[in-house]
């Protein structure tokens, strides 16, 4: 990704026997951003990884690209997302450089197999509304569903720059 994306939604979807299901990578050099994306009504069968979002997919087609243009990565939700036979439900790699902003997850089952299979985060801010299984990253507030805050949390890595445009 270079230049920027916003404004996608993805929804009613089944993906199965597949690595990945639904992913955003980018890396520094890239610049632009990603904002204002939604996954609404996804369904994972038997899918090794179901979110991903990586920021250290470092492919570049040449050597000439400025690793000072760093993309900004924020206002993303996933609702309704259910599955069987998922053994990474969501693997969010942000950066201190390239920090994921306010990620929502709202009404998620991922039915993974075995107790290994846990959300896994680092960079990453953002909230968990309602009921969402298995239990999400320490680093991202909880709220009720009637989004009334639970549990803010104590360890989101992420310094207080403002990446907003």
């Amino acid at each position: 990704m270079s230049g920027g994306v916003s404004n996608v939604t993805v929804e009613n979807a089944l993906f199965w026997n597949s690595r990945r299901a639904v992913r955003i990578k980018t890396a520094a050099g890239r610049g632009g951003y990603v904002r204002d994306i939604t996954y609404h009504n996804l369904t994972f069968e038997d899918v090794r990884v179901g979110i991903v979002i990586k920021t250290d997919y470092n492919e570049h087609p040449n050597g000439e690209f400025d690793p000072r243009a760093l993309p900004v990565l924020q206002d993303i939700s996933y609702s309704s997302i259910h599955g069987k036979g998922v053994r990474v439900p969501v693997r969010i790699q942000g950066s201190d450089d390239i920090p994921v902003r306010n990620v929502t997850f709202r009404d998620m089952s991922a039915g993974t197999t075995d107790k290994q299979h846990i959300f896994q985060c680092a960079y990453v801010e953002g909230r968990v509304i309602g009921s969402v299984y298995p239990a999400p990253c320490d680093n991202l507030d909880l709220y009720n569903e009637h989004e009334q805050l639970v549990k803010k949390s104590t360890s989101q890595n992420i310094s207080d720059i403002d990446y907003s445009f």
